[in-house]
């Protein structure tokens, strides 16, 4: 034990540190993320709540309806913390920065082992762990599980974090084994990626919605088969998931035995998973020390740049090609556009696929209201993919920024070069989103118009608030980019962000209400088209504030920076 008590100490002393040591100044941000996971609980638990209250309701199928939601959500974490466990293990086994110090120690095997299990497995499971609170929360309210239920919770939950852990483990080292390490990531991400695509687009295209129109079902039977789940008795979801429903729905099952199956499976993989990593981790961890061989770029992509960028100055024409460069050689990063790809489509069939036939409300009146409020999900899809994209703008220069400091470019260039850099690719898919759903809907013209120029405001203030932000709170000492927008200043770009929209939907509200009555009462009101200018016009002032404010804030903080 005090081996691996000496492996764990710097985590745990570093995570000390955070929480206690380094408090001085930042209780009002501490505050803001503490206001934000109550908040995000609190809905979590009611949006829960609600949908088990309606199960409950269901005569004699509500406690299978459920218990098919439980298999559901634990299913969910389950393939969740296999997945995330392979990409974290993968570092903290073989990548990780002190490795060679800690290699060149007298450390035992099996504590350095057992350390670093300790440590994929929390990475790995806090997550899903801040997840799954509001939830059993739920469960044990609507069905009074009680305090059985939740001392239930305490003693499987644990066990089923475990399972998952040691086998994302035991399969990162088989892989390493045979493999490269710096190129398992690739292949990983790769792997994961088009899987979390093909259940996303057969899960939308399957029409879930349909499970809530029994009617459109000729029997049912037919409709409980519809709405069964896979499950297997072979998996620790379905384990857990027996032992809740013996608690809450009073399932007569043998507790004892699923608990004791989960017990034996977080007991012996680990131990096994150690005895494999005893035997390969050796040669798989000095084929991680081999550098990755470069490639070398032709020039059609700069041809391709350099017309691209041809408006630009020359100072901001640097930048955004080296950007765009970093941005391609990154496998993490471009990938990410074929997730845009897969939002798009879904986005677009939801809109092909309402019932507006079935709705009491006149469908051209419905038309107009659904293409109002997609401006506000527009807005929201836009200021999600800039958290993700234009906050990290300045941050991604990383530990190298001092060479920026100190060249002949001012720091005003660096950032309307990252603002432009982003709002072109954002500009192009919220006018693509806006004008395809609007199309998909058979708007008016005029509504057409609005939603066009309303979207193309709103994406310069969008953009401007995720790079200006960005530079107010950089990070450049980070280790993954997935960690600058979950942030603090990541979650203050998506707070602004969206009260920037709101307040643009707001203002068009009153006027649009008025032309769309005009469109189902022709005559009714001299209303003319003008009545929306005054709101565009306020719009446009709006608009100006929210790319100038964030701006003007990320450079100030960039140039205290420097100085």
């Amino acid at each position: 034990m005090r081996p691996l008590l000496v492996l764990l100490s710097p985590r745990l002393l570093s995570w000390k540190n955070d929480l206690w040591m380094r408090q001085e100044g930042n209780w009002p941000r501490r505050l803001v993320l503490i206001c934000l996971t109550l908040g995000f609980w609190i809905a979590t638990y009611w949006a829960i709540k609600r949908v088990l209250v309606y199960f409950q309701d269901v005569h004699e199928l509500g406690p299978a309806l459920a218990y098919q939601l439980l298999l559901i959500i634990l299913l969910t974490f389950l393939s969740m913390l296999l997945f995330s466990n392979l990409i974290t293990s993968l570092s903290t086994f073989f990548l990780a920065a002190d490795l060679d110090l800690v290699m060149s120690t007298p450390t035992p095997p099996s504590a350095f082992f057992y350390s670093r299990l300790i440590i994929t497995a929390f990475n790995s499971s806090w997550m899903v762990l801040f997840f799954s609170l509001p939830v059993f929360a739920a469960y044990g309210s609507v069905f009074g599980g009680g305090n059985l239920f939740y001392l239930w919770v305490v003693l499987v939950f644990p066990l089923f974090l475990i399972i998952p852990a040691a086998l994302g483990v035991l399969i990162t080292h088989l892989l390493v084994y045979f493999l490269p390490a710096r190129r398992i990531r690739e292949i990983l991400f790769f792997i994961g990626l088009f899987t979390f695509l093909l259940l996303y687009f057969l899960f939308r295209f399957s029409q879930p919605e349909r499970l809530v129109q029994p009617e459109a079902f000729g029997h049912f039977l037919e409709f409980l088969t519809a709405m069964e789940t896979p499950s297997s008795p072979f998996l620790p979801s379905s384990w857990s998931a027996e032992i809740f429903a013996s608690v809450l729905f009073q399932k007569p099952v043998d507790l004892w035995f699923f608990y004791a199956l989960l017990m034996s499976y977080a007991l012996f993989l680990p131990l096994m998973t150690s005895w494999i990593s005893a035997a390969v981790y050796l040669s798989g961890w000095s084929k991680a020390q081999e550098a990755r061989q470069g490639r070398r770029q032709g020039h059609l992509l700069d041809q391709i740049l350099k017309g691209m960028t041809y408006l630009f100055p020359p100072t901001l024409k640097t930048i955004m090609v080296k950007d765009i460069k970093t941005f391609l050689r990154d496998t993490t990063q471009w990938s990410q556009l074929l997730l845009l790809l897969a939002l798009i489509v879904v986005y677009l069939y939801n809109f092909k696929v309402l019932p507006l036939d079935r709705s009491p409300i006149p469908t051209s009146a419905l038309r107009m209201v659904i293409s109002f409020v997609n401006l506000g999900l527009a807005g929201f899809v836009l200021s999600a993919i800039a958290v993700r994209f234009a906050f990290p703008a300045v941050s991604l220069e990383g530990k190298a920024f001092w060479i920026l400091q100190t060249s002949p470019i001012p720091l005003r260039s660096l950032l309307w070069s990252k603002f432009w850099l982003n709002l072109v690719p954002l500009l192009f898919l919220g006018e693509i989103l806006v004008f395809l759903s609007n199309m998909l809907l058979r708007v008016p013209p005029w509504m057409m118009t609005l939603s066009l120029i309303t979207v193309f405001l709103m994406t310069f203030g969008i953009t401007a608030i995720g790079v200006g932000l960005g530079a107010r709170y950089p990070k450049f000492d980070y280790s993954n980019v997935a960690e600058i927008p979950t942030s603090f200043g990541g979650a203050m770009c998506m707070i602004f962000s969206i009260a920037f929209i709101g307040a643009t939907v707001m203002i068009e509200a009153w006027p649009t209400y008025l032309l769309a009555m005009e469109g189902l009462n022709p005559g009714s009101a001299r209303i003319g088209i003008w009545v929306i200018a005054p709101s565009i016009g306020l719009v446009l002032l709006l608009t100006i504030g929210a790319v100038i404010v964030p701006i003007k804030l990320g450079l100030n903080r960039l140039e205290a920076i420097k100085d």
